[in-house]
């Protein structure tokens, strides 16, 4: 049996500001081009090289009842990546959850973008192909579990793509990013913010890690930028037992062991997504008010 369930996907589109893709199509014969809702930007999955084209003849417009933005507000963007076998729809409330949670963050002009995992193969699961961004050779996934370092290569490649995106389309800069994610994603985000962030490279605003692991440890290089410019918040339950509580002691020791800023707190949960403690911590990451 599986270990991981998949999830039904279909498109979610949340006010003016965020940024909602369609997860790929469950078919080993064809991959589906996400786009997202949001004024005349189209973010889509071009090929196998996860390169993310902006297609204006797929786009789509805001509705005339929601406000665009206010040059007058700070603009900020917020990254969250599903985990294994879900769909950007698993999370995509939290653009409505966080400001009503941190009023705060409505004083700001942010967007969120939920991008879609590809369709892969799960050893873990005898190869049946799921929504994930890198491939599972253990289970339950403790701190010695096997990497896959090619698949994280290639996921932490389509975040940075977004980051450039949103630069050049958005005039959002990193330092006002914030890379996020549940599981399976919560190891590319940090992954994205910390091991593959190259000497030299704007650091993040921040990172979030929900239940997620820290990959590649035995090969971690952080540069002193990110560092000091990136906090860490890491949320764990303690009778996980599918990312093992091991792995939050772990990876914060190795993290803070090289200078980053982390707040870590576990919970008396198992491997949930839906805790409105954590997710209220987390929005006191963001904004206060």
């Amino acid at each position: 049996s599986s270990a991981f369930s998949t999830t039904t996907t279909t498109t979610t589109t949340i006010g003016s500001r965020q940024i909602a893709v369609t997860a790929p199509a469950p078919s080993s014969s064809s991959r589906s081009h996400p786009h997202n809702n949001r004024n005349d930007v189209v973010y889509a999955q071009k090929n196998e090289n996860d390169e993310i084209p902006i297609d204006d003849n797929n786009a789509t417009t805001t509705p005339d009842n929601i406000n665009s933005s206010s040059p007058s507000r700070e603009k900020a963007a917020i990254i969250f990546l599903h985990g294994l076998g879900d769909s950007p729809d698993g999370w995509s409330s939290l653009a409505e959850a966080l400001p009503n949670l941190r009023p705060s963050l409505a004083d700001l002009d942010i967007t969120y973008v939920f991008p879609p995992a590809n369709m892969i193969g799960i050893t873990v699961n005898g190869g049946e192909k799921m929504p994930g961004w890198f491939d599972v050779f253990d289970w339950p996934i403790g701190v010695d579990a096997k990497d896959d370092p090619k698949g994280l290569a290639m996921s932490v490649k389509r975040i940075e793509k977004i980051v450039t995106q949103l630069q050049t389309e958005e005039n959002i800069d990193p330092s006002h990013i914030v890379l996020g994610g549940f599981s399976q994603g919560g190891a590319v985000a940090l992954m994205a913010a910390y091991n593959r962030r190259k000497k030299g490279a704007i650091p993040f605003a921040g990172c979030i890690c929900m239940s997620g692991w820290l990959p590649m440890k035995d090969y971690l290089d952080v540069s002193e930028e990110s560092a000091s410019g990136t906090p860490l918040f890491w949320a764990h339950g303690q009778y996980d037992d599918k990312i093992l509580a091991e792995q939050q002691m772990y990876g914060v020791n190795k993290l803070e062991g090289v200078g980053v800023d982390v707040t870590a707190i576990s919970y008396p949960v198992g491997h949930e997504s839906s805790n409105y403690e954590e997710i209220d911590d987390m929005a006191g990451v963001f904004g206060r008010g």
